[in-house]
């Protein structure tokens, strides 16, 4: 999950040269964002939006990847084109997913996702979509899913109770700046939070437990209270 992560964090940057110019810049040793081209158009691949309902994608196909870009092209010069993806196979189906259109946003099927679809979300659209947890409109939140690390089956779902006081905690934590995990003896324990509201997209983050602290990262890191650990355990 911190491996997904990082390359989530500096995706967007290293795509603003990629979509606007059509041009990979950088050393010899490329840091490929998750990207497809299709049409004219550049999709990143979202970590924080996941399908609320696997039904929501069509069957009908909008294209097909044609090219995988990562550990083939190391030419920083590369200039991407229609049917190049970074990490999706060669032969990869692209799906409508209903209720977008078709330049902004698509699905490609994995299994190593929640609700079994990665989705691609045009760069120029994605301004319109939940892309951090302040975004999300608390008081629409549905249900809370919560899942360990790389699960795609939640071990728990909180009742409305458990979610207002999850919320709550969340929302109340300390923002902390520079804060580095406490326990040295051990790895944090990461779990995946999945919030549901009426949008067609739930919002997923990462919650991690230090061993000391439970904390998130909206923006700064922000230490939620101990409560919360009564909560997500299993």
């Amino acid at each position: 999950m911190k491996i997904k992560i990082l390359i989530a964090l500096t995706a967007l940057i290293v795509l603003c040269s990629c979509s606007k110019g059509d041009r990979i810049k950088g050393g010899s040793e490329i840091d490929w964002v998750d990207f497809v081209k299709l049409n004219g158009h550049s999709y990143t691949g979202s970590w924080e939006n996941v399908i609320k309902n696997p039904a929501q994608v069509s069957t009908e196909t909008v294209g097909k990847v044609k090219f995988k870009v990562a550990d083939v092209v190391t030419n920083p010069d590369y200039r991407t084109k229609d049917g190049d993806a970074a990490f999706l196979d060669k032969g990869t189906d692209l799906y409508r997913v209903e209720g977008f259109k078709t330049d902004e946003v698509i699905a490609a099927k994995d299994e190593q996702r929640i609700g079994g679809y990665r989705l691609y979300v045009e760069n120029d659209y994605s301004k319109n979509l939940q892309q951090r947890y302040n975004d999300v409109i608390k008081d629409n939140i549905e249900r809370v899913e919560l899942y360990h690390q790389d699960d795609v089956k939640p071990y728990k779902t909180l009742d409305d109770s458990e979610t207002k006081r999850f919320i709550h905690l969340l929302e109340s934590g300390r923002n902390t700046q520079n804060y580095s995990p406490q326990n040295k003896e051990g790895d944090p324990v990461y779990y995946q939070v999945v919030l549901y509201t009426g949008e067609p997209f739930a919002f997923a983050f990462s919650l991690v437990d230090d061993g000391v602290n439970v904390y998130f990262s909206p923006w700064y890191t922000r230490i939620v209270g101990d409560e919360i650990r009564s909560l997500i355990e299993p």
